[in-house]
């Protein structure tokens, strides 16, 4: 009887190949995980990219028309300022800019006095039903008028232009203000300064943190906040908390305008 020999056959025992599947299974989910990051590395910097950028466009517009009329009243009565909590709006150099606040836009509370656009004029800008920001040619300053029972006109949406278009980031603004004081004007040049701060950012308000110098949570936005409140996204571990989409940044502008009166 012929014998087979089999001690110079060679191969991997099932132990072996139990470790090497557990060694390319571990490898491939570290790749898995890198892929993970480095698209949620990217997405933070498109969006910080995002902000900064729609925040420059935006505070170039503005500052255009408020140089382009020449003067500027912040006092409502005067019908060029409006800054209310859940928004606001300006008239000057011929168009108007009017905004929500993204925490008046919140599905869960939508805020009753926000700007709505007027009824049977769906925006022809935009497919969202809400405004955000909008630019409309208002060379009367009609929309900062307000009519005979004191509110403000509703917006003609086939005229206006969404500043803050509908998108994969869902830009808002969380806040908006002008402000200006009386030692701010020059009395030889007639010149007057004013300062532009607004929070621009992603729409989760619920991932969105407001407070105060010493660290204390706000409960809503104010038509002036002091200039110790920050609008913030909110820490790793706090509820609603989302650190790789929430992107919020404060812009600050002076505008040195020639005539303007407070």
């Amino acid at each position: 009887m012929n014998r087979v020999d089999r001690t110079s056959e060679k191969g991997f025992t099932l132990i072996e190949l139990l470790l090497a599947m557990s060694f390319i299974a571990i490898l491939l989910l570290t790749i898995a995980l890198t892929i993970v990051q480095i698209g949620n590395i990217y997405n933070r910097g498109t969006i910080a990219r995002d902000v900064n950028q729609t925040s420059r466009d935006i505070s170039d517009q503005l500052e255009q028309s408020i140089k382009a009329n020449g003067e500027l009243s912040l006092t409502e009565a005067d019908h060029q300022y409006v800054s209310k909590d859940w928004g606001g709006r300006l008239c000057i150099g011929g168009y108007s800019y009017i905004w929500n606040y993204a925490s008046a836009l919140n599905p869960a509370s939508l805020n009753a006095n926000r700007n709505v656009y007027q009824s049977g004029t769906a925006n022809g800008n935009s497919t969202d039903p809400e405004i955000k920001l909008v630019k409309i040619a208002d060379a009367g300053a009609t929309y900062c008028t307000p009519g005979s029972t004191g509110a403000y006109p509703k917006i003609v949406g086939t005229n206006a232009v969404e500043l803050l278009r509908s998108g994969d980031h869902s830009l808002m603004l969380h806040y908006l203000v002008i402000e200006t004081s009386a030692t701010a004007k020059d009395a030889v040049s007639a010149q007057q300064l004013y300062k532009l701060t607004l929070f621009l950012g992603t729409n989760d308000t619920n991932a969105v943190s407001i407070k105060n110098a010493g660290g204390g949570a706000v409960a809503s936005i104010k038509a002036t906040l002091p200039s110790s409140t920050s609008i913030t996204c909110k820490a790793p571990g706090e509820t609603g908390a989302d650190t790789n989409y929430c992107n919020v940044q404060k812009f600050a502008l002076v505008l040195r305008v020639a005539g303007g009166v407070n």
